[in-house]
């Protein structure tokens, strides 16, 4: 740790995710978005595959925190049936969305319908899937936006556990992930990404979204985020 004008500054990566200060985030791995019954799936157009392919690593790194004392705190985007959470201005940029597969050069849909018909709280969609389903101990934090931030009690559940470090995983790449952890920093958090453990539907999008990623946060991989836990929970033990 240094000192910069009174201030304690950590200096090195272990610092950082001290699970004394230190929450996972897991970002929208709901049933509609990562799993093979769920609604993207459905689309046929758009792949789960990337995040199907991210869970190995994501178990590994969540049965760490579990263990290590680290607060997990799992994030649901879900939208009302009658769509009161949704404004004109979320509802225009939503159209565009749906053939965003284009835009990355993919074919475009003139069938799909957007997930806020789909996501609806309390339905199996919205539900975390089951390779990940949260503990009785851990934080659930609703969302209507991209960001786990806006208009979310998230920062509120993060200051009342005392956490100053986040650690982001989850779907999209390109889109949930990289709004929440830059939300996280604009909040004053410390910040990292675990490389292989987010994901997109296009190739694509994931590589654009770990470019813009990469130039601000640590991105280490799940072992190495494994590896220090376990070297800290080792050094508590003793």
């Amino acid at each position: 740790m240094k000192h910069i004008q009174g201030k304690h500054v950590f200096e090195s990566l272990e610092e950082v995710v001290d699970p004394k200060h230190t929450a996972l985030l897991i970002i929208d791995m709901q049933n509609g978005l990562a799993s093979p019954e769920g609604y993207t799936a459905r689309q046929g157009d758009i792949s789960i595959s990337h995040q199907r392919s991210i869970i190995p690593a994501l178990l590994n790194v969540l049965d760490s925190a579990r263990s290590s004392g680290v607060r997990v705190v799992h994030v649901q985007v879900v939208f009302d049936e009658n769509m009161a959470s949704t404004s004109p201005a979320s509802l225009y940029s939503g159209a565009r969305m749906r053939d965003f597969g284009a835009y990355w050069g993919h074919p475009a849909s003139s069938t799909r319908k957007s997930n806020r018909k789909t996501l609806i709280d309390g339905t199996w969609e919205a539900e975390i899937i089951r390779e990940l389903a949260p503990q009785p101990n851990e934080f659930i934090v609703k969302k209507h936006r991209n960001s786990a931030f806006v208009n979310t009690p998230m920062d509120q559940v993060l200051r009342s556990n005392a956490i100053q470090s986040v650690v982001v995983t989850g779907t999209t790449t390109a889109g949930c992930v990289l709004a929440t952890a830059l939300d996280a920093l604009w909040y004053d958090y410390y910040t990292l990404v675990v490389a292989n453990c987010i994901a997109d539907c296009f190739p694509e999008r994931h590589q654009a979204g770990i470019a813009i990623l990469g130039e601000r946060f640590d991105m280490p991989s799940s072992d190495e985020i494994v590896a220090l836990w376990s070297k800290q929970r080792v050094q508590a033990a003793a």
